[in-house]
């Protein structure tokens, strides 16, 4: 089916005020909120694939949701925009139990009440029609982890080509340290010591002084 949507984040807030009318039913409507695809607060390397907001973290006191942004399948989508907004609905301080349990399980989800159990029958029979009326999230997914160099045994894990002489994003480089060898000639005493210190002066070993510091070889300049 053909998007109806001009982009996902107008998708996803579309598909939240097809959901509200069952929250309001089940006595927990919806309060002012937004949704975004972005990393939840945790980045990059954390696992939590949506996170809540609460109102009072925004300056116009609405609920921030965000779905993580490798995630693209539209069903998938739906069901953490779910989970998401039953907190938002209920409060989240009561995290997993009390009233978010009764929503959710309303709702169709089943335990555990995370993001870890499989959409039920109930709940995909909820959320496929309003699919269907908006049609696929207008989003790809995006990799990043591992820099699109991740290998998997087993069944493996397609990765996408690319240059590896192009940065992936503009976030700043994973800084690398590389430590340079340090000699004494007399007894060969050995340390290893970072380039900014060096600058400053070579290490002096304990019983000959100052030590010498071994030149780099041409794959080590190349790669620098």
């Amino acid at each position: 089916m053909k998007n109806t949507t001009a982009n996902r984040e107008t998708w996803l807030n579309e598909l939240a005020d097809l959901m509200a009318p069952r929250f309001a039913e089940l006595g927990f409507p919806l309060p002012p909120f937004r949704v975004s695809v972005g990393f939840p607060s945790a980045g990059m390397k954390g696992k939590a694939i949506g996170e809540c907001w609460d109102k009072h973290a925004s300056a116009d006191a609405r609920f921030e949701i965000f779905i993580r942004p490798d995630k693209s399948d539209s069903l998938e989508v739906a069901y953490v925009l779910a989970h998401e907004l039953t907190h938002a609905a209920v409060g989240i301080k009561h995290g997993h139990k009390g009233p978010f349990e009764t929503v959710a399980l309303a709702l169709g989800f089943t335990r555990p009440l995370t993001h870890a159990s499989e959409p039920s029958d109930q709940l995909r029979a909820w959320l496929q029609p309003m699919i269907d009326k908006l049609g696929p999230i207008p989003h790809a997914s995006l990799v990043w982890r591992g820099d699109f160099r991740v290998k998997r045994g087993g069944g493996g894990v397609e990765v996408p080509e690319r240059n590896d002489d192009e940065p992936v994003s503009t976030r700043p480089k994973k800084q690398t340290t590389r430590l340079k060898k340090c000699e004494c000639r007399e007894c060969g005493y050995t340390v290893r010591v970072t380039a900014k210190w060096l600058e400053v002066g070579a290490p002096h070993c304990p019983n000959h002084g100052a030590m010498e510091v071994e030149p780099e070889s041409e794959e080590q300049k190349a790669a620098a």
